[in-house]
């Protein structure tokens, strides 16, 4: 029954406000707990957006890298190519020089059979007054 005349002039019992009180300290508690909280997430926010922020600078720094070594690789490959066709243009004049050599090994040869051969008419002359001809027919 009191409580009910409590109620109507809106008056709480002592108990109601110390459990009131209570819970007020208990949310207050929470409230200052939850506030600690928002902060250090504010906080390891604000460390994370660096962190970020300093891998965004590392990632464009080797982009720049990965660039310089993408023209290196190009240069690279250009010579390369180059050093290519500079072995097969050697190994074709190395052809070709081991063809001139072998035609210069069959003149050699022929001019040294032309040339015993004149010496050895020229001695023939010289021994003998009459004159040979050089090519003979066959009869036939």
């Amino acid at each position: 029954m009191l409580s009910g005349i409590l109620g109507r002039f809106r008056v709480a019992s002592a108990i109601h406000l110390r459990a009131a009180t209570a819970r007020a300290d208990k949310f207050k508690a929470r409230t200052a707990a939850l506030k600690q909280q928002l902060h250090a997430a504010r906080d390891e926010a604000a460390q994370w957006k660096q962190q970020a922020a300093a891998a965004m600078r590392e990632a464009k720094r080797w982009k720049g890298k990965d660039a310089g070594h993408l023209d290196e690789l190009a240069t690279l490959r250009d010579k390369f190519q180059r050093l290519q066709q500079a072995e097969q243009i050697i190994a074709l004049t190395r052809g070709h020089l081991l063809t001139m050599e072998t035609k210069l090994d069959v003149l050699e040869g022929a001019i040294t059979v032309l040339d015993r051969r004149t010496r050895d008419h020229l001695e023939h002359e010289t021994t003998e007054p009459s004159v040979e001809p050089l090519v003979t027919a066959k009869p036939s």
